[in-house]
């Protein structure tokens, strides 16, 4: 029993002797904000199955789906374009194990985390793995929702918040500071159904510093919704819980088959001292967009340079009369400084300016940009993107300029000209034509069909394409172009 308890146990006790009528004890209710928050708390656990129970789970193995949707910032509903990845999730809590089955049509890899170590099997053997993925272990087992109850009784602190309301519906929230071996899951709040009891949402503020995914947003708002609830034996969950971030939605988790304290094969956790030794060494123990450096540097036409690998990286660079314009500012101030430097080191001045039109959560090396005092060029669809990057880090959007009708930028044959497309999914992009080379630059196209509305829009506006940038190759050779 924690040391909080057994004080609170003590106040109780000494408020139920000194109201003793002569009929006996009366109980009392919570009286204070601290001792409301963990009855409230503790009676979400007996609903699931008890405080001693949920302690008492050590092991599970987990049959779950993971929908993926795409972040977007569109007010158009349904624009989440779901994907589906099957996998087996199990857990040693007393050993800080996590082992993950990942479920795909030509096979499976499985991800293991043993305390600070992270390795992945993709048919090969087991090697070392981003530390992003120690990051999710640790987050993963706290919003997991019988282990989260258990998170809250051991809480530093631990009070009850401001009543509120979810979806019209009544809430009570419960506020905390998490023991320290929830890391950088810390400051939360959670809200619980004011006729149920049970949780509806979690929410925190953290950073993922090392997923490539998630990075660029730097300490963003988390919520973690419950629904679905159902029971599991003696153990009572949600079956689905769906993760926001930065204010929308980014996944759900579905839990299709749980078994508590199951028994695990001896190595299922299993990690060699030479794998560790391995971990400490490779450069994919790295954050993620840090894993690769630029291989080389293209010029496949005057005053144009391309990087390669794009991983991570902005797409490249070009010459104007107005300077040097950065195409992309990369996934993290990281790779926006290495950039810069490969600029320096093919003779190309710093960037007098970024373009950060691409509508995806890739563009944030803006924040390197802003704090140089680099103007930053954006579309429409890449607007909120950019803005919601820059909040996350306390900078202001000032240098944000966002382009809605065709721009020019130098002159002569050294200048790029930007022009609006509307794309199936992307409507509110930019494109870029580079003159010199002929070069059409569609970062938001992702499909053929984005390439050929793009392509026939370049048309209308009179440019001459010989080849064209997007999503799946930095330049493609037009066949039947012009010369």
């Amino acid at each position: 029993m924690g040391t909080r308890r057994v004080a609170l146990l003590l106040v109780g006790l000494a408020t139920v002797a000194s109201a003793a009528t002569p009929d006996g004890l009366e109980a009392q209710a919570p009286t204070t904000a601290e001792e409301h928050a963990v009855s409230m708390v503790e009676h979400a656990a007996d609903l699931m199955g008890g405080v001693d129970r949920l302690r008492s789970i050590h092991r599970v193995s987990m049959e779950m789906t993971t929908t993926w949707l795409r972040t977007a910032f569109r007010d158009v509903p349904f624009t989440d374009r779901p994907s589906y990845e099957e996998h087996t999730d199990t857990r040693d809590y007393e050993i800080g194990a996590w082992r993950n089955t990942r479920i795909f049509p030509n096979g499976s890899i499985t991800n293991i985390v043993r305390d600070s170590i992270s390795v992945t099997d993709m048919g090969r053997g087991f090697q070392p793995l981003s530390d992003a993925y120690v990051d999710e272990r640790l987050e993963l087992f706290t919003y997991t929702p019988d282990r989260l109850v258990v998170a809250l009784l051991d809480a530093r602190r631990l009070v009850m918040g401001a009543d509120t309301t979810l979806g019209g519906e009544p809430h009570h929230r419960v506020e905390a500071t998490l023991a320290s071996e929830h890391g950088h899951v810390s400051d939360v709040e959670v809200f619980f159904h004011a006729g149920t009891r049970l949780p509806t949402m979690l929410r925190f503020t953290a950073p993922h510093p090392s997923d490539f995914g998630l990075v660029q947003w730097g300490a963003m708002a988390v919520e973690v919704w419950y629904s679905a609830w159902g029971s599991f034996g003696d153990v009572h969950i949600p079956r689905q819980w769906d993760i926001r971030r930065v204010g929308v939605p980014y996944k759900r988790l579905t839990v299709r088959r749980a078994a508590f304290d199951p028994v695990f094969e001896a190595d299922s956790f299993a990690v060699s001292d030479s794998l560790r030794v391995a971990y400490h060494r490779s450069p994919a123990a790295r954050p993620m967009h840090e894993g690769r450096p630029i291989d080389s540097v293209s010029v496949p036409s005057t005053g144009l340079a391309l990087f390669s690998p794009p991983f991570g990286y902005p797409t490249g660079a070009v010459s104007t009369t107005a300077g040097t314009v950065l195409l992309g500012a990369g996934r993290a101030p990281f790779n926006f400084d290495a950039a810069l430097d490969e600029l320096d080191r093919i003779g190309l001045d710093l960037p007098s300016m970024v373009l950060a039109i691409q509508a995806s959560p890739g563009n944030g090396g803006i924040v390197g940009a802003t704090r140089m005092g680099v103007p930053i060029l954006v579309s429409p669809a890449s607007l909120p993107f950019a803005r919601a990057v820059l909040d996350n880090h306390g900078l202001a959007s000032a240098r944000l300029s966002e382009v809605r009708e065709l721009r020019e930028v130098g002159s002569g044959d050294e200048r790029i000209v930007l022009a609006p497309v509307d794309l199936p999914d992307t409507p509110g992009a930019l494109m870029l034509h580079h003159p010199t080379s002929g070069w059409l630059w569609v970062p938001d196209a992702a499909t053929p069909l984005d390439l050929r509305i793009a392509t026939e829009a370049a048309a209308t506006l009179g440019w001459s394409v010989r080849a064209r940038g997007w999503a799946r190759a930095p330049w493609d050779v037009v066949e039947g172009g012009p010369d």
